[in-house]
C-alpha cells in the first residue's frame, strides 16, 4: 500500500519560517557536490530605531548576534547540517553547507520552484493552502530578513496631524511578482491590511526625473498595530513594533483598512517619465504610464478587493 504524503511531512512552522528568510534574502549555490544556502542580513537592516521619546535602548550589533544565534539553533536540527554565522564587510550571513543532496535541500529547492535567488523567488503556492500558523511563520521569517522597524517609516496626513508608525517589508527591485503575492497572503489569508505598496517604478519613485533613482526596492507598507498578529522573532524588533503600535493607538489608531485596487480613487496625476519604456521593467508595465500604486498592482495581476463607488484619495510619497 502506497503511503500518503501530506503537507505536514515537509512543511511545518519551522520550515515555513526558514522559507520566509530565504524568500526575502536567501540564495542557493551548487558547486559540484557542494550545496550552500546563504541568507544575507545587510548592516543597514541593523539600523532599527524606536519612536521618538522611547526609553528603549539597544546595542544593535549585539542584539543581531543574539537573534541570529537563536535562528541558527532553530534551523540547525531542521537542516541536519551545521549553520554558521559569517560576518563580512557589508552584511552578516547565515550559511548552511550540504555535502549531500539531503531531503531538506530537496524540499526547500522544490518549494521555491528550483529558483536560485531572492531576486526571483515567489511565494510557494502551497503557502496559500496551509493553516494560519504556518502562513504566519512564513511572513515572520520574511519580515525578520527584510524589515527594519524605524521611526522614519511613519506617515503624516497633513501638517500638524499625528505621525502613524509603519512596518515596511522590502522586496528586491528585480522581483516584481513577489510583492503582489506577499500582499495577497497578508490581506486575504491573514487579514492583515496593507496600506499600500511603493513600487520601484519611475512614475512613483522619481517624479523629478533625476536619473535611475527609481530603481530601488519595492516597499510593502503596513501600519504597526496591524502587523502585531505577525510580529518578529527578532526580539529587539518586536519590542520596537510594540511601542510603534501603542503610539498609533494612543493617537486614535491608524486608518488601517485593506487597500482596494478595484475601488474608485481620486488620483493625483503624475508627469510622463522618460524611463517608462526602460527594458528592466517587466513587460506588463513597459511603455505604460501609472499615476498610483494600485494601477501597477492590477497590471501585474492583482485581483484583490471589490468594486465600490467609495472615493479614496491617493497620494504617493
Amino acid at each position: 500500500m502506497t503511503a500518503v504524503i501530506t503537507v505536514d511531512d515537509y512543511l511545518d512552522p519551522d520550515v515555513a519560517y526558514l522559507l520566509g528568510l530565504i524568500t526575502a534574502r536567501g540564495q542557493f549555490y551548487v558547486d559540484r557536490d557542494i550545496r550552500r544556502i546563504v541568507i544575507n542580513f545587510p548592516y543597514r537592516l541593523f539600523n532599527a530605531k524606536p519612536p521618538q521619546n522611547s526609553k528603549l535602548k539597544f546595542d544593535i550589533p549585539t542584539e543581531m548576534r543574539i537573534c541570529l544565534d537563536d535562528v541558527r539553533n532553530r534551523i540547525n536540527e531542521l537542516l541536519e547540517v551545521n549553520v554558521s554565522i559569517v560576518p563580512s564587510k557589508f552584511n552578516t550571513q547565515l550559511l548552511a553547507v550540504f555535502t549531500k543532496n539531503t531531503m531538506a535541500w530537496r524540499n526547500l529547492t522544490t518549494l521555491l520552484n528550483h529558483k536560485n535567488s531572492y531576486e526571483e523567488f515567489r511565494v510557494p503556492p502551497v503557502l496559500f493552502e496551509v493553516p494560519h500558523d504556518i502562513q504566519l511563520e512564513y511572513i515572520r521569517g520574511f519580515a525578520d530578513a527584510s524589515a527594519t522597524p524605524t521611526e522614519s517609516d511613519h506617515v503624516q496626513f497633513g501638517s500638524g496631524s499625528p505621525k502613524f508608525q509603519r512596518i515596511v517589508l522590502q522586496v528586491n527591485h528585480n522581483n516584481w511578482m513577489l510583492p503582489i503575492e506577499i500582499c495577497r497572503l497578508l490581506q486575504m489569508h491573514l487579514k492583515v491590511p496593507v496600506q499600500h505598496i511603493l513600487w520601484g517604478h519611475p512614475n512613483l519613485r522619481d517624479p523629478s526625473m533625476k536619473g535611475r533613482q527609481w530603481a530601488k526596492e519595492h516597499r510593502i507598507r503596513i501600519y504597526a498595530e496591524d502587523f502585531l498578529p505577525v510580529g518578529f522573532q527578532f526580539s529587539f524588533k518586536q519590542k520596537i513594533l510594540s511601542e510603534m503600535a501603542a503610539l498609533n493607538r494612543k493617537q486614535g489608531g491608524s486608518p488601517g483598512r485593506p487597500c482596494n485596487p478595484l475601488a474608485e480613487h481620486r488620483i493625483r496625476k503624475k508627469r510622463k517619465h522618460k524611463d517608462e519604456k526602460d527594458l528592466t521593467l517587466p513587460e506588463a508595465l513597459r511603455r505604460r504610464h501609472f499615476d498610483a500604486y494600485f494601477q501597477i498592482c492590477k497590471a501585474l495581476g492583482c485581483t484583490q478587493g471589490k468594486p465600490t463607488s467609495e472615493l479614496v484619495s491617493i497620494t504617493e510619497e
